[in-house]
């Protein structure tokens, strides 16, 4: 298995950008006035007051005595999202058929201590936070990328008719292309937390790829940044995740694999997490002389199902197995288990401040208001 790490694939071609002419102006949107925040969310550059971290968990949850397990389509049973404070469940979010939340793990997201969901109706798409809605637009979407920076919701979906994409505050577009497409989607980069859409250096950036002309396979490919968009050119016609890393272009081939390798990164200290085709993980970290590997089948979903934290990997273990519970495992121990039917869909430590004397009451949000 230590050969597993030869199948990690990063590809720092540097590349200069040409500025275009017909790109949009900047607009007051992307003012240089945020940090990224532990969720790729954004914080006020003045000076934090000191913060606690805390451990966040969401999970979907059925009724008891459905097997999510042999239905793996949700389609007509509903249930809930749920968000845990460590192991305190703190909101229930109902969702399925009937209610503006759905039960696929792809369309639910976890920022600094909320649960945002995306949902469509026959003609647009529906945002939400804590299971009431924020804001709709027209247009079948599907989210790509999700920052939220005060109160404003920046999103990112491209069509779910295959063309197209908008970048949008609180619902209002931004920048739009009808023929091109975002390559990296939401849950491809554990070093992106907010998915194709994020912050380097104050500036807001994407990248997208549009035909050279109507059916051509040949791919232009662009940067986007606050606003204004330039080419870059790639080294073939294969599908790229591009980023600006510290102002520098940053390329990473897209390929898929039967086994899924997650890097995990905090300063110097690396751990990888590698997951067969099986459900199967295999852990690598300098807490270990050799490789850990975990002889039980779970739902892995992303990379999102573990995080680091102070040297410490955290892992969300959901079992295949019938009958078995999700579990929350660190550094090869298991932490607390979780009493819900369902699977933990992210795990995530937060840094937030909390005022002298709030306690926790104990008690758990139901939302039930979508409108």
């Amino acid at each position: 298995m230590k050969n597993l790490f030869g199948l990690l694939i990063i590809l720092a071609t540097l590349s200069g950008c040409v500025r275009e002419s017909d790109g949009i102006k900047k607009l007051d949107a992307f003012g240089d006035r945020y940090i990224e925040s532990v969720r790729g969310g954004g914080v006020p550059v003045h000076a934090q007051p000191p913060v606690d971290t805390v451990l966040y968990m969401t999970a979907v949850e059925f009724p008891e005595g459905y097997d999510w397990r042999r239905d793996t389509s949700f389609g007509e049973v509903q249930g809930r999202l749920v968000l845990y404070r460590e192991s305190l469940r703190i909101l229930e979010v109902p969702a399925g058929p009937g209610y503006p939340a759905s039960l696929d793990p792809d369309l639910h997201h976890f920022f600094d201590g909320h649960i945002y969901t995306e949902y469509c109706t026959a003609d647009e798409t529906v945002i939400g936070k804590d299971g009431k809605t924020l804001f709709s637009y027209p247009g079948r979407e599907l989210l790509c990328g999700l920052l939220v920076e005060g109160d404003d919701v920046y999103t990112l979906g491209r069509s779910r008719s295959g063309k197209g994409f908008s970048l949008r505050r609180n619902g209002e577009e931004l920048f739009s292309r009808p023929d091109g497409g975002i390559a990296a989607h939401f849950s491809a980069n554990p070093s992106y937390l907010s998915g194709a859409l994020y912050r380097d250096r104050g500036h807001m950036y994407f990248s997208y790829w549009r035909p050279l002309e109507e059916g051509s396979e040949i791919k232009l490919w662009y940067v986007v940044e606050d606003g204004i968009e330039s080419r870059v050119d790639v080294p073939d016609g294969r599908m790229y995740d591009i980023r600006i890393r510290d102002g520098t272009p940053d390329y990473s081939l897209i390929k898929t694999s039967a086994i899924a390798v997650y890097t995990y990164l905090e300063d110097a200290w690396k751990d990888v997490v590698a997951v067969s085709k099986e459900g199967r993980l295999t852990v690598y970290s300098p807490l270990w002389p050799t490789s850990h590997y975990i002889d039980r089948q779970v739902l892995f979903l992303s990379f999102r199902n573990a995080c680091l934290s102070g040297h410490r990997l955290y892992i969300a273990m959901n079992p295949i197995a019938e009958g078995e519970r999700p579990f929350l495992w660190r550094d090869g121990e298991m932490l607390y288990d979780i009493d819900v039917n369902g699977f933990i869909t992210e795990v995530s430590l937060v840094a937030e401040q909390h005022p002298a004397g709030d306690k926790d009451d104990g008690a758990v949000g139901i939302a039930t208001d979508f409108h």
